[in-house]
């Protein structure tokens, strides 16, 4: 009896921690942290940037973020906008080389390969040392006119901070995706305020061009990777908030929500292990958030179904094994409402106030886990690279 009530309890916390307590946790450091001072608000110098964009069969997207990048305000001295082309079977080469004709700073890359992470490659071997910063955007990417400029300042607001991430939010897409990409949303920009970014997502993020040489081979999420590689090795991740961003290309039904969702948490899985081995290497804060990510991916996922069957077991066992139950569950509805009620609150700091009201999507919660499950069953077996289908379009 006392090790089946230990394991109980002991999943017990591990629920409660991953799915309330570090939300709640940051929070409330978020909350305690110093006032801070009026940030900068224009740059000391203007860094050179290299902006990359790794594109391939995107014709029908590609003169919209053309036109998008010709928006954003920098000093045209101190920017070059590298397309980094893969041997598109459409139009895209041509329209990029008719629409950048005659703007100097505007470059069309030959890269002869496919794959976002060869792309970026290439590019990172074709202009090392011609930049300060690498700026690294998707096609269906539409981004807000000063991001360059807010980049910019948080890498010049501390000297510790490698790798900085847009706000990124989808433009239209299904409420599950929506209320996932809002909830996360939230979670990294307290996560940057309390100490560090887990991640920034792969449509906009930007990184010191001497932190990183070239992108693992076999890497498929370059977001993960590289935030992953600033937090192990001591340095910072910045979600910058007030840079906004919307991604074109999301998920319109549940079967797109699926697919997307196996491949970004296949992907996400791959750089949880790829980095497992350096944890003991890992400062006290970046472990924290690194095993609390693991736990959330690679765990619980199997975790919960093995709970709720234990509790069913212990109800049905007697009356002190189904005092322990009913004080589980009592558990988990206090950590669930607490967590809801803290970030209804939050909610109201980025989104109308009716929106933030709404109540947790069991759908979602529900959907995500067995996705998760999936991906955990097929690891061993599912190999992807960053070259694949697109959401709505049957090019790689």
């Amino acid at each position: 009896m006392f090790t089946t009530t230990s394991v109980y309890f002991l999943l017990l916390l591990l629920i409660l921690w991953c799915y309330c307590g570090y939300l709640i946790f940051l929070l409330i450091l978020a909350k305690l942290q110093p006032s801070i001072k009026k940030q900068q608000t224009s740059l000391n110098h203007f860094p050179k940037i290299s902006i990359f964009v790794p594109c391939f069969n995107e014709q029908n997207l590609i003169q919209q973020k053309i036109d998008n990048l010709n928006t954003l305000k920098y000093e045209d001295s101190k920017l070059d906008v590298y397309f980094l082309h893969g041997e598109s079977t459409d139009k895209t080469g041509d329209i990029i080389r008719d629409a950048i004709n005659e703007t100097h700073n505007f470059h069309l890359i030959e890269t002869r390969c496919i794959g976002k992470i060869n792309q970026l490659n290439y590019g990172l071997l074709h202009c090392k040392g011609e930049s300060n910063i690498i700026f690294c955007t998707d096609v269906d990417a539409i981004l807000s006119e000063d991001v360059l400029t807010l980049f910019c300042l948080a890498f010049q607001a501390d000297e510790k901070v490698r790798v900085v991430g847009a706000n990124i939010s989808p433009l239209s897409t299904i409420q599950m995706e929506d209320y996932f990409w809002r909830d996360q949303n939230i979670i990294r920009s307290l996560e940057s305020k309390v100490y560090t970014s887990s991640i920034v997502v792969a449509p906009c993020y930007a990184f010191k061009s001497s932190f990183l040489e070239q992108f693992p081979k076999d890497c498929v999420a370059d977001d993960i990777y590289i935030s992953f590689k600033a937090n192990t090795e001591n340095y910072l991740t910045k979600y910058i908030t007030e840079a906004q961003g919307k991604e074109i290309r999301t998920p319109n039904s549940l079967g797109e929500f699926f697919v997307h969702k196996f491949r970004k948490g296949n992907a996400y899985l791959i750089e949880l292990f790829r980095f497992f081995y350096l944890l003991p290497h890992m400062t006290g804060w970046w472990k924290m958030i690194y095993l609390t990510k693991f736990f959330q991916l690679a765990i619980m996922p199997w975790a919960i179904p093995f709970f709720l069957l234990s509790t069913l077991s212990l109800t049905l066992s007697g009356w002190g094994l189904f005092q322990i139950s009913i004080f589980g569950l009592l558990a988990l509805l206090v950590g669930f409402a607490v967590t809801f009620l803290l970030l209804k609150r939050e909610r109201k700091k980025y989104y109308a106030s009716s929106e933030s009201f709404q109540i947790p999507n069991l759908n979602l919660f529900i959907l995500s886990n067995i996705i998760l499950i999936a991906v955990g069953i097929s690891y061993p077996f599912y190999k992807q690279t960053s070259s694949y289908n697109k959401i709505g379009n049957d090019n790689t």
